[in-house]
C-alpha cells in the first residue's frame, strides 16, 4: 500500500514545534526508503514541507523546514499517530496540592493588637541599603562609605551612555564588515589580476636582428647565447604566477556537491531578499553560453531557437539553499526569477553584439 499521510513537526515558520498531518505530496522530494516498515524514520528525516493554511497564493504555498515522524496508507493510522504524539506533549505534571490549615486553627484576625506580632512588622518595613553604596563598598577599595545618591546617579548615566555608544560602533563596524569588505576583495582581486603578466615578452625581443634559417635540416651551429637563451624559454612550460592562485570554493547547500567561488558566495549571503539572492547563484552556478542557450525547464519550438533545460542537480542546489536562506518562499517564486535572468541576460547579450 502506498503510503500517501505523514506527521511533520514544524522546525521554522508560524507552526514552529507544533504537529500537523499532511499528505507527503507535499513533502519536497520525499523519499520514502528513509522510513522503516513500521512507518518510523531510520533517522532523523528533514525535508522542505508545504504549509498549507487558509486561501492558497498566487505564488504558491510557502515551504518551512520540518521533521518527518511517521507515514502511513491511511488517515485513521496517521490520526492515531498525531493524537499520542499530542498527548505526551500535552500531559500535565503531576505536583502536589499545597495543604491549607483549616479556618479554625488559623491564628488572629487582621485587626489583631497583639504586641508579639509588631517586632515582625517592623522588620519587614526595614529600609534596605542601597545597592549602589554596596557595590562601591565591595569592589571600590578606599572609597568613603557615605556617597551622594546624586552622584552615583550621575555615574549610572554616564555608564548606560558609553554601553549604547559601543553598540551603536558595533552595529556600524558590523554592517562595515557585511557591506564594504565583499567589495573591497572583489577590487582587490580585481588589481592583481589586471596586474599580473600574462605571457612574457622579453625573450622575443632577442631574436628581432638575428637572421632566421629557413633550412629544415636542423639548427645552425652558431648561435648566439642570447637565442639559446630565448629558445629554452620559449620552450619551457609557462610558469604559474604566485599571486594568482586557484580560487578556493564552497558548497552551496550541503549534500548537493554544487561549488561556486567563495566570494560570489559572500554576494550572495549579503542579498535582501530571495529573488535577489537567486539571481546571483544563477549567475555563479551555471556558466554565461550555458545560459544564454537555455531556460527552466527547456522549451521546443517549431519556427524559433529551441532551448535547453538547466542542470536538474545544480537547479536543485539553488532551490535548497534559497529556501534554507529564505524559508517560506514559494517555489513558483523561484522558478519565475531564474527564467527572468536568463532573459534578461539574453537581452544584454543581443544589444551588445552589433558593438563589438
Amino acid at each position: 500500500m502506498e503510503r500517501k499521510f505523514a506527521v511533520v513537526q514544524w522546525i521554522e515558520g508560524e507552526d514552529s514545534g507544533k504537529f500537523s498531518d499532511v499528505k507527503t505530496d507535499a513533502i519536497r522530494s520525499y523519499d520514502d526508503s528513509k522510513m522503516d516498515q513500521d512507518g518510523n524514520p531510520i533517522s532523523p528525516y528533514s525535508a522542505f514541507i508545504e504549509w498549507r493554511h487558509g486561501k492558497k497564493p498566487k505564488g504558491g504555498w510557502p515551504h518551512y523546514k520540518g521533521d518527518v515522524l511517521f507515514v502511513s496508507g491511511t488517515r485513521f493510522e496517521n490520526t492515531c499517530k498525531l493524537n499520542s504524539l499530542l498527548e505526551e506533549v500535552e500531559r500535565p505534571q503531576l505536583t502536589k496540592r499545597v495543604s491549607v490549615a483549616p479556618s479554625k486553627y488559623r491564628g488572629d484576625s487582621d485587626d489583631s493588637t497583639d504586641i508579639e506580632t509588631e517586632p515582625k512588622k517592623l522588620k519587614k518595613s526595614k529600609v534596605r541599603a542601597d545597592p549602589a553604596e554596596e557595590f562601591l563598598k565591595t569592589y571600590v577599595p578606599g572609597q568613603p562609605h557615605s556617597v551622594d545618591n546624586h552622584d552615583l546617579r550621575k555615574t549610572l548615566v554616564e555608564l548606560k551612555q558609553e554601553v549604547k555608544d559601543l553598540k551603536e560602533e558595533n552595529t556600524k563596524w558590523k554592517e562595515m564588515v557585511l557591506q564594504d569588505v565583499p567589495g573591497l576583495l572583489y577590487g582587490m582581486k580585481k588589481i592583481m589580476d589586471s596586474i599580473t603578466p600574462t605571457k612574457t615578452t622579453t625573450p622575443r625581443l632577442t631574436l628581432q636582428g638575428c637572421p632566421r634559417s629557413t633550412s629544415s635540416s636542423g639548427p645552425t651551429p652558431d648561435k648566439s647565447p642570447s637565442s639559446r637563451l630565448s629558445t629554452a624559454t620559449s620552450a619551457s612550460p609557462p610558469i604559474p604566477s604566485p599571486t594568482v592562485s586557484q580560487p578556493s570554493k564552497v558548497e552551496i547547500h550541503p549534500g548537493t556537491g554544487v561549488m561556486i567561488d567563495k566570494l560570489a558566495w559572500a554576494y550572495a549571503l549579503n542579498s535582501n531578499s530571495a529573488t535577489v539572492f537567486v539571481r546571483h547563484l544563477l549567475t555563479a552556478v551555471f556558466p554565461l553560453e550555458i545560459l544564454l542557450v537555455s531556460n527552466l525547464r527547456g522549451t521546443k519550438r517549431s519556427g524559433g531557437d529551441t532551448r535547453l533545460p538547466l542542470d536538474k542537480n545544480k537547479l536543485d542546489a539553488i532551490y535548497s539553499a534559497t529556501l534554507e536562506r529564505f524559508p517560506g518562499s514559494p517555489l513558483s517564486i523561484i522558478g519565475t526569477t531564474i527564467n527572468a535572468k536568463i532573459t534578461e541576460l539574453r537581452s544584454k547579450s543581443k544589444t551588445s553584439t552589433p558593438h563589438s
